[in-house]
């Protein structure tokens, strides 16, 4: 069946309309009012009480060495405790019974931490000989959401969280103790063994990500919810894209976020096939084609990184770190000019359309629809490109003419920049680009859903796609890159590439708005990261940062436009997604905003993510709600 996009029947129209109203108002409404108070959340966090904490395992460090089994007693895995770890980084879980004994010891030997949630008072012989040699023998912390046994003191685990209750706020606050999302005050309200009343350990400052109610930043909940709920389910009605996920982080807290929509606009079928991965309801950990934001995500912080480390020099010439450019008209574009975009270099080329045929068949000199150790690089489910096309692009583009404006610094945005920067980068840092980045960045952040070729290691079904594909790969893609750039390259660009859902995303644009240090971690240094976000060729009129995308000024007042509000800072930054994508930091009011969409489903044609301006609305209603 395909989707004609200009001739829906009215029929179809109310249909979708209701279940926007369904899925998108109502259900996120009713998820809101069930969620804990800030009043509740206030009380848990001042309550819950650390009473063992041996070598300071908590707050978690180095989240890229932990490998960690959480084990529910009492209770099922699926829980709140467990949901809010969830958004510290991956883990395995599981429910402890005594027929489960064995599986679980084999899941114990796989990782190198376990994290065991009590929910009952007395523990079965079972229970109390399993967990005794667990703690014996394995890195091991405890949360006890029920009062617990005197027999808990004397057990050997590495650290002991007291929980003042098993409500879903004290199941929150206890997981965001144990990662640093919050700092541990309380004392326990009772003796627990050798653990005398009044006693608890502190921690210091919070080190990652709180997530809390809009009104602990300052901020009128009703007024964000109900505004952006309205404002994105308008939106969605529209067709501007068939669903998104929007988060919000102020004062280093996530107050928003949020699901709204479907991944397509079948949502009629979700019920009755709902083993398919397209029909699905969005979730806020659905994976996104980034497209451009890639830039901001794998290219801006290896040149942050590189750069801080002296081992590139935004005035050196690029072609010092790019060989192919020698001896041709970009020898002596500087790096800064490149990141900037005022280097001369055209905005792009469609190089996959060299390999189309005038019939509209691809051409085999480039594309293949078998495997083979000449075109070993997947580029759709069915189709693969030669292996020695990362050197046919770089000779393209290095070959290429420039600008007529150039040498004169004319802001142009260009693809090409980012297209060439893995080879940079692995010159440098000697291992493949994308290990760089995992390595480097994103296990570190506990941000593990950040990746390329998702169709490698998720299930279709939390990935959104993009764009029914009539030219070039003659396919739906989904979990494939859209960008047909970076796709002949095999998805692995600083150009365009990544996926990734916005949970993971925030704790990256954190980093930047935290200037180099997340996790108790410093990255890169405050300088360089104050340096990405001058603006050094404003004098000449160019509004733009190192890498970052900068608010267009006249007069020195900020100027919205289709995507971006008025109301933000001079100093804010971001970027956005031809799918559909956008975030922005603002330093001055400290916000992280983050918009996740697939406009392009099932086709580019579509401008009405434009037309209604829904990202900028929605950025507008984040700042009107500050009180």
């Amino acid at each position: 069946m395909e989707l004609n996009f200009t001739t829906l029947n009215i029929k179809l129209i109310f249909m979708k309309h209701i279940t926007f109203l369904l899925a998108v108002l109502i259900i996120p409404l009713l998820g809101l009012a069930n969620s804990p108070s800030l009043e509740q959340l206030t009380k848990a966090e001042q309550q819950i009480t650390l009473v063992r904490n041996s070598g300071k395992l908590i707050p978690l460090q180095n989240l890229d060495t932990l490998r960690i089994l959480s084990v529910t007693i009492g209770a099922s895995s699926d829980n709140a405790f467990n949901d809010m770890m969830r958004r510290y980084m991956t883990f395995e879980k599981t429910t402890f019974t005594p027929n489960s004994i064995d599986s679980i010891n084999r899941i114990v030997a796989k990782n190198n931490l376990c994290v065991i949630s009590l929910y009952k008072t007395q523990l079965t012989p079972e229970e109390q000989s399993w967990l005794t040699n667990l703690a014996a023998h394995k890195k091991t912390i405890i949360c006890s959401f029920a009062t617990p046994d005197k027999w808990l003191a004397n057990l050997s685990a590495s650290a002991w969280v007291v929980g003042c209750d098993n409500l879903e706020a004290s199941q929150q606050m206890t997981a965001q103790l144990i990662f640093g999302g919050i700092q541990s005050q309380g004392k326990l309200i009772y003796s627990a063994g050798k653990f005398h009343k009044g006693f608890g350990l502190t921690t210091g400052k919070p080190i990652r990500l709180k997530y809390t109610v809009p009104e602990e930043a300052g901020m009128n909940g009703a007024y964000l919810n109900n505004t952006i709920d309205s404002l994105v389910n308008d939106a969605i009605a529209q067709q501007a894209f068939p669903g998104c996920v929007v988060l919000v982080a102020k004062d280093g807290k996530v107050v928003f976020n949020k699901a709204y929509g479907y991944h397509t606009y079948f949502n009629s079928e979700t019920k009755r096939f709902p083993n398919d991965p397209l029909n699905r309801p969005e979730s806020i950990y659905d994976l996104f084609d980034l497209a451009s934001m890639t830039k901001i995500t794998a290219g801006a912080p290896t040149y942050l990184k590189l750069v801080d480390e002296g081992k590139i020099n935004l005035e050196e010439k690029f072609s010092r770190y790019f060989p192919p450019f020698q001896g041709t008209n970009k020898e002596n574009i500087t790096v800064k000019e490149l990141l900037c975009h005022v280097g001369g270099l055209q905005a792009f080329a469609a190089f996959y359309r060299e390999m189309v045929k005038s019939d509209g068949t691809l051409n085999p000199a480039f594309i293949r629809s078998n495997a083979s150790d000449s075109f070993p690089i997947r580029i759709s489910p069915t189709l693969f490109i030669r292996k020695d096309i990362e050197s046919w692009v770089y000779t393209y583009i290095a070959k290429s003419k420039l600008l007529k404006s150039a040498p004169n610094h004319k802001y142009v945005y260009s693809d090409w920049p980012f297209v060439v920067t893995p080879p940079v980068v692995e010159a440098l840092v000697h291992i493949p680009f994308e290990t760089y980045l995992q390595q480097t960045f994103y296990l570190p952040l506990g941000a593990t859903e950040i990746m390329y070729n998702p169709w490698k290691r998720v299930p279709l079904s939390r990935v959104v796609p993009t764009e029914q594909d009539t030219y070039f790969r003659q396919t739906l893609m989904h979990g494939f890159v859209h960008d047909e750039s970076s796709g002949i390259l095999g998805g692995h660009s600083a150009n365009a590439g990544l996926f990734a859902n916005a949970n993971d995303l925030a704790k990256l644009y954190q980093l930047y708005l935290q200037k180099g240090e997340y996790g108790g971690k410093r990255f890169f240094s405050e300088a360089i990261l104050n340096q990405f976000n001058s603006t050094p060729f404003s004098t000449e009129g160019v509004y733009r940062g190192i890498c970052f995308d900068k608010p267009d000024m006249k007069d020195n007042k900020v100027i919205g436009n289709s995507y971006l509000s008025a109301k933000v800072s001079p100093e804010s930054f971001g970027h956005t997604g031809y799918t559909g994508t956008m975030f922005w930091v603002d330093p001055t009011h400290n916000l992280v905003y983050i918009f996740l969409s697939n406009h392009v489903y099932p086709t580019r044609d579509n401008n009405k993510i434009f037309t209604t301006r829904i990202r900028a609305k929605v950025q507008a209603a984040i700042y009107d709600a500050i009180q």
